[in-house]
């Protein structure tokens, strides 16, 4: 890490190895049958697997949380409200209304609350209302695509790049393609991207996950034509795969994509994200039944082997690594702690790994002895878990999981006569 190169003396305790959680692809048993997958620990964003999950690929209407994201963000800023009213045009009309796509009907003329466009694209992935909230938020389809892509580099969403609102093939699309974008194109992202949005989406916006949770809902087309939406996650509590906890969030399908799904979620103070792009059976075949079995097989994994604990880093530094040696202070040794525990993810069947302790160069001498005096709480370097088994979803969740390191007491420079005394007899 940067921050370590530049302001710290970094040492690596290679021989202070400690029973910690093992993560990411080096869980060989887990066979997810899928193109690409992966496994967070949506607290701390941590990796606990992945497969594939730096690949750009089709993702179907699994994209439509970038329209989800920038609804959201719209309405937390006061832009637009859930009660802001769309008049619906006649492209809505043909789009909604045709053959082979996933919709509810908008008809030319009628009006309809973003609050009924939003729920109908969370619930039945209704493409048309997708595009409608693209137009309320961006003015454009041009426009709003712009600002799903901008948006995508704010978050860091490297392997992601939108052409629509939607996730449709634009040769689906046809003839309502955004302006500038390629016939044959379609949405790409990755499943670490995914990841990354999905828990934006849940800790950016933590009051407004209802609407995936809603199982049936009525959806008036017009005053007399009501149509009831049915939500395309099978996974929740009513579903054919009901999976205790899941709380969302996106399907998406289409013949590129293949069947994927994304997931949170929640069983006490764990929540967990998942991602299946392209989900398999046993005999190689994409279906409905697979996206949910594999994310079923990932979200099991989670709860059945990890488990949160209230620790520091800090904790997992062996007893002689926490006793440290005092330069010309009062006392000889002092212990390094941490202000206060961290809620780390931490496997059920542990394996070793090493921790990396990063000292405070002015607080340090060469030979790694701290130099008094030295406040009580005063910071004198950093600590963390390292190792491939601890990947997180960006750089900022990386450093979020170094901790301060700090001194228990007050540590005070021994008087020159007594250290010049220490030397002549030392």
């Amino acid at each position: 890490m940067k921050w370590m190169k530049h302001i710290m003396i970094l040492i690596l305790l290679s021989t202070s190895f400690i029973v910690i959680p093992q993560t990411s692809e080096a869980s060989s048993h887990l066979d997810v049958q899928a193109r690409s997958a992966i496994l967070v620990d949506a607290n701390s964003g941590r990796i606990l697997y992945g497969k594939n999950i730096n690949d750009s690929l089709p993702v179907a209407s699994m994209s439509k949380m970038m329209t989800q994201y920038l609804v959201l963000e719209n309405i937390q800023k006061g832009t637009i409200s859930w009660d802001t009213v769309y008049k619906a045009k006649k492209i809505d009309q043909l789009l909604s209304t045709k053959p082979g796509l996933s919709n509810i009907p908008l008809y030319e003329g009628e009006e309809y609350t973003v609050k009924e466009l939003y729920d109908s694209m969370m619930i039945v992935s209704a493409n048309a209302s997708s595009r409608a909230l693209g137009e309320i938020v961006g003015k454009t389809d041009k426009h709003f695509v712009e600002m799903m892509n901008q948006k995508a580099k704010e978050l860091k969403l490297t392997r992601s790049y939108f052409v629509n609102t939607s996730g449709l093939n634009n040769t689906d699309l046809a003839p309502y393609i955004v302006e500038g974008t390629n016939p044959t194109d379609e949405n790409h992202m990755s499943s670490h991207d995914l990841a990354i949005l999905a828990y934006r989406i849940a800790h950016d916006f933590p009051n407004q996950l209802s609407a995936e949770q809603i199982e049936k809902k009525p959806f008036h087309v017009t005053e007399t034509i009501v149509v009831e939406m049915i939500n395309t996650n099978q996974m929740l509590p009513n579903g054919k795969y009901a999976y205790d906890g899941i709380i969302g969030m996106k399907t998406g399908t289409n013949e590129a994509a293949g069947y994927g799904f994304t997931s949170l979620a929640k069983r006490d103070s764990r929540t967990f994200i998942t991602v299946i792009i392209d989900g398999k059976n046993k005999e190689n075949q994409g279906t409905s039944k697979a996206r949910f079995a594999q994310t079923k097989k990932l979200l099991d994994y989670g709860f059945h082997e990890w488990h949160y604990e209230k620790l520091s880093p800090v904790d997992f530094l062996p007893e002689k690594k926490r006793t440290v040696t005092v330069e010309k202070g009062k006392q000889d040794a002092t212990t390094l702690s941490a202000k206060r525990k961290k809620i780390l993810v931490l496997k059920n069947e542990p394996m070793k790994a090493k921790a990396e302790l990063a000292l405070t160069p002015s607080k340090w001498t060469e030979q790694q002895k701290l130099k008094a005096p030295v406040e009580k709480g005063e910071k004198v370097g950093k600590v963390q878990l390292v190792g491939d088994t601890f990947d997180y979803l960006t750089p900022e969740l990386e450093k979020a999981a170094v901790q301060d390191v700090y001194v228990k007491e007050e540590i005070k420079k021994e008087n020159w006569f007594v250290l010049l005394f220490k030397k002549m007899f030392s």
